[in-house]
């Protein structure tokens, strides 16, 4: 694949979420008809957008998928398809296969049959309900100026009905221009009238009385409040309002189940938007940056090298402070190269967890669960290499917390909860490690299930009955599962220990707590692959390791012969006892050490309920504060227990960050 078709893939995925984005708003935009009918459209232009990409592209299963989804969204337009359940669940099928095509495109995989897709969209697109009846369409003529009426076209036809079975008030706006500025002063009046209703038709004509002038009549309809309407185009001076009374039928104008229909839009609505022309964005290698952000790290060292050099000869003191402050400005202005390109790799994680928001939704409905979903931390940006890798990682645990986790409506009322189930799924950042979270409050975990599922599966279970933490490690056992036999969800085996893997290779770490009949919650920890991070130095058998300075509070010396130092009620750890090296030699001829006081999130209670914790690190020595580059330890790190990363420290010499929480866990 070439350059120009990855470029085509990228701008195709970014049409794609924002879809599912406006299918989302649509869903819950239940009353507000105006509002359904722009998402819609929006949806529509999308669409054709992906479809004349993905024929310029030669994306073949793409083109056909986008042909027939647009064909039901153009129904739903012009309001000959009711806007139900089942026709958004049609289209959100459209937008997974859209997804699933691109995914498989990009691997140059050739993607299975999607007859049974455009079966479901024809069949939808079929599912017809004009918004009015032949006695319904009458009764709006009669009330409709008649010049206006035959201007009208046929989806504007549609919408007018639309609009009147929400009983929408209806307006005829009579406005006139001079007409040296009559264009000008026209689309002024429509933005003003658009701001709180919909302009559904206009209509111009030239009075011959009045040759310098040119009058309109807009049939316009609106919610609000007709007085504020006035006000906000009162510096227009002929423009009046009268409002049409439609004799509405016994009979809803709108579909049979009352559902809101949607416009169909003038012909330049139909003209497909390039998105990438409306965006200020260029895309770049992730390699390419890679190797950039290395070079701007050597070029830092090399000249900090420079001038330590130049500042050690035999200079003035004048000089050797310029040379000085010479250093500090370079020195900034790296770091700040380096944190413009760094957050050149960062993407939104808005859009991973909404679409394991969406998988979840999905999920539900097909075990007929009630389940809120939660989304927090959709703000934060991670790089694109992780978002991409956790992405199916994360929709998997959603799904699990479905199947497994949330009872349905029955048992939780019988359990003595609410009817509906929440599942969270919540992003943190702390420092330079990020965490994703999926927090449901269903069953739990139980050990009794556990062992039942264990002895039917031929994995021999000794007594007595499993704890929580036994239980909690067979979960991951390839091939485990608690169900008898296969949903369409889960059941055949292949689940958590695939998710652990999957973490794994990009050096994270998959963690869990439970407790029965409270909830589960599920934790990724990602490890850092660049980022700026402000540390302490500090040495510890002769090797130097980096302790990030926001976890740290203070730092003291301690007398060797006594041991006394300024925080004697600390709770103190070596350092030297926390990484296995040996205790220093009896003959060392340092007279003191440095006690570190430091603070971070205890976790031993469990991932839901954190507290801060104080202890001090007996280190050798403290060298002082520098602001680092780490980097990722490849595909094993989360295996390196309390290691977050590694750095290039001033001098060249290599040192690992530590990840302190972690490190401390067993001393707490």
């Amino acid at each position: 694949m070439d350059q120009a078709q990855r470029e085509f893939l990228v701008e195709i995925e970014e049409l794609v979420e924002q879809m599912f984005a406006d299918l989302d708003a649509l869903r819950t935009t239940t009353k507000d008809g105006r509002k359904r009918r722009e998402l819609i459209d929006l949806v529509f232009r999308r669409v054709h957008s992906v479809k004349g990409s993905a024929a310029s592209c030669g994306l073949e299963t793409v083109r056909e998928i986008a042909h027939e989804f647009e064909n039901l969204l153009d129904e739903m337009r012009a309001g000959r398809v009711a806007v139900e359940d089942d026709v958004i669940d049609a289209c959100e099928n459209a937008i997974v296969a859209l997804s699933e095509s691109l995914s498989l495109a990009a691997s140059s995989v050739e993607g299975p049959s999607r007859h049974a897709l455009f079966e479901q969209l024809q069949a939808a697109a079929k599912g017809k309900s004009a918004a009015a009846t032949e006695t319904d369409a009458q009764a709006i003529r009669e009330q409709v100026p008649t010049e206006i009426w035959q201007t009208l076209t046929d989806p504007e036809k549609q919408r007018l009905a639309s609009i009147i079975a929400e009983n929408s008030p209806l307006f005829v706006v009579t406005a006139s221009f001079e007409l040296a500025d009559f264009d000008a002063q026209f689309f002024r009046l429509k933005a003003k009238l658009a701001e709180a209703g919909e302009v559904i038709s206009t209509s111009p004509a030239v009075d011959a009385a009045h040759p310098q002038q040119i009058n309109f009549r807009v049939l316009y309809a609106s919610d609000g409040d007709l007085s504020a309407i006035v006000a906000s185009v009162s510096d227009f001076s002929r423009v009046s309002f009268k409002e049409i009374t439609i004799a509405r039928a016994e009979r809803s104008l709108a579909s049979p189940s009352g559902a809101e229909t949607s416009p169909a839009s003038s012909p330049s609505a139909a003209t497909p938007v390039s998105m990438s022309s409306l965006s200020n964005f260029v895309r770049t290698d992730l390699d390419k940056l890679d190797r950039l952000i290395s070079a701007n790290d050597e070029l830092l060292r090399t000249t900090a090298s420079a001038l330590d050099l130049a500042m050690s000869q035999s200079v003035s003191h004048s000089v050797k402070e310029e040379l000085h402050n010479l250093n500090e400005q370079i020195r900034s202005s790296f770091m700040s190269v380096a944190e413009d390109l760094i957050n050149l790799r960062l993407v939104s994680l808005g859009p991973t967890l909404q679409r394991a928001a969406r998988a979840g939704r999905a999920a539900a409905r097909l075990a007929g669960k009630e389940i809120d979903f939660e989304v927090r931390g959709a703000e934060i940006s991670l790089d694109k290499l992780l978002v991409d890798a956790i992405a199916d990682p994360l929709i998997h645990l959603v799904r699990n917390a479905v199947d497994h986790g949330v009872e349905t409506a029955d048992e939780r009322v019988t359990a003595g909860k609410r009817p509906r189930g929440t599942v969270r799924i919540e992003a943190l950042s702390e420092g330079s490690q990020s965490r994703l979270r999926v927090a449901d409050d269903g069953r739990g975990v139980d050990p009794l299930l556990i062992a039942e599922a264990a002895t039917r599966l031929g994995i021999p279970v000794s007594d007595p009955p499993l704890d929580i933490d036994r239980s909690l490690r067979l979960i991951f056992r390839p091939g485990f599962t608690t169900f008898s036999s296969a949903t369409d969800v889960s059941g055949r085996g292949v689940g958590l220990d695939v998710v652990e893997t999957m973490v794994e290779q990009v050096g994270g770490e998959l963690r869990v707590s439970s407790e029965p009949n409270l909830g589960t919650t599920f934790e990724i920890r990602l490890p850092v692959t660049f980022g700026l991070v402000t540390t302490n130095v500090v040495v510890s058998d002769g090797n130097r390791y980096c302790i990030p300075a926001g976890q740290t509070l203070g730092i003291d010396a301690i007398d060797v012969v006594d041991g006394s130092s300024g925080a004697n009620q600390l709770r103190q750890v070596s350092l030297r006892d926390l990484l296995g090296q040996p205790d220093e030699p009896d003959d060392d001829s340092a007279s003191q050490l440095h006690l570190i006081t430091c603070q971070f999130m205890d976790e031993r209670a469990g991932m839901s309920s954190q507290e801060l914790k104080c202890i001090g690190i007996v280190v050798d020595r403290v060298e002082g504060p520098q602001e680092v580059l780490v980097r990722k330890l490849g595909r094993h790190a989360g295996r390196w227990y309390g290691i977050a990363g590694a750095t290039e420290l001033r001098d060249g010499t290599v040192a690992l960050v530590l990840d302190l929480p972690r490190l401390l866990s067993s001393q707490l």
